[in-house]
């Protein structure tokens, strides 16, 4: 068995067959891969000859089953076997409830195949630190895609500056917001003067931006 990282240049020069069948394997599964990447390979029969080329490959991302035909000295070889891809993934090391942010302290890193890992969770680190959990995660689990997000800056029910730009028109009116939310988050807010509803980017600490030609002449001064 062979465990490999993903190689600055799969398929570059001549090498041991296992070398090259994990090179062309990793670089199949394509830029999705992070590229702490590794593979265990090994083979159904043992093959110590040359590789010129590698013709075909397939991997079965269930079964880890591979199917691969290389030329050796100018012969066509059939070899197959089982590839185990793994990767390194982050999870929390303590639960961490919604309203903390993440810091680097909080979290390390667990391998696992890539099967297990799946597109729906996140794959770094850089993706959690500075975020704020929307619901509880818990020590040791993989962090669901969507579970987290910029800090609250705005809550449900609580008070708002509202500023309404129209071009180089700045204007500002009190709010109540109906949702809460990060910087960059849509939410939806009350004009509290007007008790119209309309929907702004929270653009920092209890502040909702909205844009537009229509400005609701209670926001006016």
């Amino acid at each position: 068995m062979l465990a490999l990282p993903l190689p600055a240049a799969a398929g570059s020069g001549a090498g041991p067959v296992e070398t090259r069948l994990a090179e062309e394997i990793l670089a199949s599964l394509g830029p999705s891969v992070p590229p702490d990447a590794q593979v265990a390979l090994t083979l159904g029969r043992p093959f110590d000859g040359p590789v010129d080329a590698v013709r075909d490959i397939g991997l079965d991302p269930r079964t880890g089953i591979f199917q691969a035909r290389i030329l050796s000295n100018g012969h066509a070889v059939e070899l197959s076997g089982r590839a185990d891809v793994e990767v390194t993934m982050p999870v929390p090391v303590r639960r961490i409830r919604p309203g903390e942010v993440i810091e680097a302290s909080d979290l390390t890193t667990v391998r696992l195949s890539l099967d297990r890992a799946g597109a729906g969770f996140i794959a770094t680190a850089d993706a959690l630190v500075g975020q704020s959990p929307r619901r509880q995660l818990s020590a040791g689990r993989l962090v669901q895609v969507g579970s987290v997000g910029a800090p609250i800056v705005v809550q449900r029910n609580r008070p708002v500056t509202l500023v309404y730009e129209d071009g180089a028109l700045l204007l500002a009116a009190r709010g109540r917001a109906l949702q809460e939310g990060g910087v960059g988050d849509s939410v939806r807010v009350m004009n509290i003067a007007s008790s119209t509803v309309v929907t702004g980017t929270v653009t920092g600490a209890e502040t909702v931006s909205v844009s537009g030609p229509r400005v609701p002449q209670a926001a006016r001064p």
